[in-house]
């Protein structure tokens, strides 16, 4: 058998032997592994068609001016053993650019399927991040009533510290604790002797002035001097007794007979209390709250089962400094005579009443710049597609808040009213943590219609 391999033109030494090729490259393989090949014999009966189109091309101008290295065989000098083994070089090289391809093409789209993926996981971390949770609060209106509880104690209409006017010892006490006294009772007295004395001494010389003046002896102006040096003695010995100023009892006794008393020492105490006050310390804070007439409800740890009903009659006009408290009074009717004073006493003062009210949480609106703001959240409708990409995800409910002013007509520690620039039915972020402004993407985590 011939061996195909010498039958097989090399095609450098083709070109060279013609004189139209440039000299073969040495140190190339692809021809000697083409020669090392056995071709089948089927190939050697194939004839080449002949191809009119090429010689056209030979015969065109600029083709015979083109380097002889360049210029292409005519179709009669192309063997048929040199077609094939182009053919096969050919072949056998776009094979192994098809595997590489596949192999690169298949590492890419590896490659292209992660990144696809990353992308895809870091577009919805971005979007979570540039999303902020929120809770929202739906307004609506509901009728309104704050009351300010207080705790105080009940004094008596009139409680009146016993003191004497001058100096001495006590020789009576007249009345025991409780005891009832009538206006004008004398309650207590001093030692007398030295006023009694004195007033004698005057009268006496008031009575000798005056039958001078009759007789003619003195002149009037001395019968006037001795007369008010009387008058004078007599109330002298006024001041060493204690009268009752009204009706009432007697509240409490601080001095005992025979104990020296000045005009700085209490002795006791008067009251009167057929009317009674519930008195009351109202925190500075709260002050401001506090009006004449509004209804207060007191309720006596004596008597648990019963509510006394009364209104503000009495402010006090200053600020207590040690204790930072503003004094009120409550007028009540005490007929019975139940209620004594000393009493503790609780309260609920209602300070503000208002029906169909706007009401909304204090931790959902802002102060800057003395004025208040609310944070509106606009629901958005999520984006066609957004809900499948997640499969069977639960749908985000997502919104765009807006800054808005708004006008606060009552406040308390828990709720504001709003007079103007919010609607009932409109979300708001419920609790303020952190800086919002206009445009902010928010996710609603929760809806809450109740400000407890």
């Amino acid at each position: 058998m011939v061996d195909e391999r010498n039958e097989m033109p090399d095609i450098e030494k083709e070109g060279s032997a013609s004189g139209e090729g440039t000299p073969p490259k040495k140190g190339f393989k692809g021809l000697s592994f083409l020669r090392s090949l056995k071709l089948p014999k089927a190939f050697k009966s194939i004839k080449i068609p002949e191809m009119p189109w090429l010689k056209k091309i030979e015969q065109m101008p600029w083709m015979q001016k083109m380097p002889k290295k360049l210029k292409i065989p005519k179709v009669a000098e192309i063997d048929t053993h040199v077609l094939l083994a182009k053919v096969k070089k050919n072949y056998i090289w776009i094979l192994l650019g098809v595997l590489v391809l596949s192999m690169v093409l298949a590492r890419t789209a590896k490659k292209i399927i992660t990144m696809r993926a990353k992308a895809r996981e870091a577009k919805e971390m971005v979007e979570f991040l540039e999303t902020i949770p929120v809770k929202a609060y739906k307004t609506k209106r509901m009728d309104f009533k704050d009351s300010l509880p207080v705790m105080g104690r009940i004094e008596g209409f009139k409680e009146i510290e016993l003191r004497f006017e001058t100096s001495g010892i006590l020789e009576s006490f007249n009345f025991e604790e409780g005891e009832r006294i009538l206006e004008g009772d004398i309650i207590a007295s001093l030692n007398q002797k030295d006023a009694l004395l004195k007033l004698k001494y005057a009268a006496l010389e008031m009575e000798k002035a005056k039958r001078m003046y009759e007789l003619g002896g003195h002149d009037k102006v001395a019968y006037e001097q001795k007369k008010l040096e009387y008058e004078s003695a007599k109330r002298d010995l006024e001041k060493t007794n204690i009268y009752a100023p009204g009706d009432g009892y007697l509240g409490s006794k601080e001095k005992s007979a025979g104990a020296y008393v000045t005009s700085q020492d209490k002795v006791g105490t008067f009251v009167d209390f057929s009317e009674v006050y519930a008195a009351f310390d109202v925190i500075e804070e709260d002050s401001p709250k506090i009006e004449l007439g509004q209804n207060v409800d007191i309720f006596l740890d004596a008597y648990p089962g019963d509510t006394y009903a009364g209104t503000v009659d009495m402010i006090s006009p200053i600020i207590e400094g040690r204790t930072r408290t503003q004094k009120v009074k409550v007028e009540l009717d005490n007929e019975e005579n139940l209620l004594k004073p000393g009493m503790f006493a609780r309260s609920i003062i209602n300070t503000y009443e208002k029906k169909d009210a706007l009401m909304i949480p204090s931790a959902a609106f802002k102060k800057k710049e003395q004025q208040y703001f609310v944070y509106i959240i606009h629901r958005k409708e999520p984006a066609e597609g957004e809900a499948e990409a997640e499969g069977e995800a639960e749908e985000r409910d997502q919104g765009v808040v807006e800054e808005r002013s708004i006008e606060i007509e009552y406040l308390t520690h828990d709720m504001a009213e709003v007079g103007k620039g919010l609607e009932e039915g409109e979300l708001i972020i419920r609790e303020l943590h952190q800086e919002y402004k206009d445009k902010d993407e928010v996710e609603i985590t929760e809806v809450q219609e109740t400000i407890f």
